[in-house]
């Protein structure tokens, strides 16, 4: 695990009225909630004002988070807006980060559109945005592809992380620091600075990469045995590999019977014969 940058705290209206002024010295950084939900000023963080306002007069950065309860992209821009409103005059030197943990999102692409929605927005309006999660949706719901270049903060209440690639770590939701208890987190990137000198491009970089690997590793997983058979290869393509394993003497494994040779081919690898194949009947007509 990498050596982490800063340590810090999240709050919110739960944690009451937090004395930041005497955690001066004690952290880092503190993540702010600013709200939960759609777009109401019913549904901001009660607290929220006084502890960005606490952490100025502290000389503490900080970072603010939104609860989500979006089932859907609408709700998702509105969650934006929300958050938008209420960074007005703001700059959060560690970033905006969606919180989605709730047990009533949705699963599948609906939740990936909604952090694509709301963290497109947020990054649109010039600010440094990222999604929260637990670790097991980390790995579930939120590890798609399309999610690569989008930063991570994992909750793993745990002595190590078993995520690779996170921004942020939550590794606790009971610390104590001046007899009060608060979620405490690490930080593995320098996000003052990243976010002060407008670094984004480079900033993921080991994350994009470690999440294609995994990607790549799922996708080979899944198909490097789909035909385990000459006879189980695709009609279209079974004369195709065939004669390709004919003519380069790539006889595969097993007995006797040529449609029981076993060739754990993948999909793409019987496309690439079926390739092969027509290149060389395009040369045995050039050799005529």
């Amino acid at each position: 695990m990498a050596d982490y940058l800063a340590s810090g705290i999240d709050i919110s209206q739960f944690n009451g009225d937090v004395n930041i002024a005497a955690l001066r010295g004690k952290v880092d950084f503190i993540i702010i909630r600013c709200g939960y939900g759609s777009d109401y000023s019913s549904q901001d963080d009660t607290q929220y004002r006084a502890n960005v306002e606490k952490c100025r007069q502290a000389g503490i950065p900080f970072g603010v988070y939104l609860y989500s309860y979006a089932r859907n992209r609408e709700m998702a821009l509105s969650e934006a807006r929300h958050t938008l409103r209420l960074l007005r005059g703001i700059e959060p030197l560690y970033g905006v980060w969606y919180d989605v943990e709730d047990s009533t999102l949705p699963a599948g692409e609906a939740i990936v559109d909604n952090c694509l929605t709301y963290c497109g927005e947020l990054q649109k309006a010039g600010y440094y945005c990222g999604i929260y999660s637990f670790l097991e949706w980390m790995r579930t719901r939120l590890n798609s592809p399309r999610l690569a270049h989008i930063d991570r903060w994992v909750a793993q209440w745990n002595s190590q992380l078993d995520y690779s690639g996170a921004g942020m770590w939550q590794y606790s939701d009971s610390g104590i620091i001046n007899n009060q208890r608060f979620d405490l987190n690490r930080a593995f990137r320098d996000y003052p600075a990243i976010i002060s000198k407008g670094e984004w491009t480079n900033m993921t970089k080991e994350q994009v990469a470690e999440l294609a690997r995994k990607e790549a590793q799922k996708v080979y997983d899944a198909n490097e045995r789909r035909y385990p058979r000459m006879k189980d290869v695709p009609a279209w393509a079974r004369p195709a590999v065939e004669e390709v394993y004919r003519r380069l003497d790539l006889t595969g494994t097993g007995s006797g019977n040529e449609s029981n040779a076993k060739i754990d081919a993948s999909h793409t690898y019987i496309r690439a014969l079926y390739v092969i194949e027509r290149v060389l009947r395009e040369l045995d007509g050039l050799e005529q």
